[in-house]
């Protein structure tokens, strides 16, 4: 398969899988270059994968085509059962603040600034059963946001060992050291013949 659709209305998400999976050399497009906008079905709480899932099964049904969908979110063990599957809805509550402010505020008085980042990316191709893979990494929540190459929780987040957020880091660097970048090496490896 030579090009595939990216199952999201998240512009930002949408263009940063792209990104990913050009990396890892394999072509893929917002799905709205190809049709009108639509509205997927809503997200459950108990798991990315299913979350991802569902939006890869709607759109490959409309579509035809190939199609990959993520599921991603944060987990900050400081801030208990808050985040993770649900994180942008929970986020998206507070709508004073954007949501790495929101994560900031919550911060505030945490010495345990753990967090790990996942992504769950399904691939559905015409005819065959859907493959799925999970890319984490692990790091800190830093004590405000710094960078421009990128956007979202890359503000915020530092791998170990290291003095700057993801978002301090050019795509060359910082997309191999993603969730989202990890998740898409798998995926390509998987598809290698689809």
């Amino acid at each position: 398969m030579t090009e595939w659709l990216i199952a999201s209305n998240n512009q930002y998400k949408t263009q940063d899988l792209i990104n990913c999976l050009a990396f890892y050399g394999l072509k893929a497009i917002p799905y709205t270059d190809k049709m009108p906008k639509l509205t997927f079905p809503a997200e459950q709480t108990d798991s990315y994968a299913m979350n991802a899932l569902h939006k890869a099964q709607f759109l490959a049904d409309k579509t035809g085509k190939g199609v990959i969908a993520d599921d991603s979110g944060i987990e900050v063990p400081a801030l208990g059962e808050h985040l993770g599957v649900t994180t942008k809805r929970e986020l998206h509550q507070d709508v004073e603040h954007s949501d790495n402010q929101t994560i900031l505020n919550a911060m505030k008085s945490q010495i345990d600034r753990r967090a790990t980042m996942i992504s769950t990316l399904v691939a559905i191709a015409p005819g065959k059963a859907p493959v799925t893979v999970v890319g984490r990494v692990s790091g800190m929540i830093a004590t405000q946001t710094r960078g421009s190459y990128s956007t979202g929780f890359d503000k915020l987040f530092i791998l170990p060992n290291q003095q700057h957020t993801l978002a301090e880091l050019p795509d060359n660097s910082r997309l191999p050291l993603t969730h989202r970048g990890q998740a898409a090496k798998q995926l390509v490896a998987e598809l290698r013949g689809v």
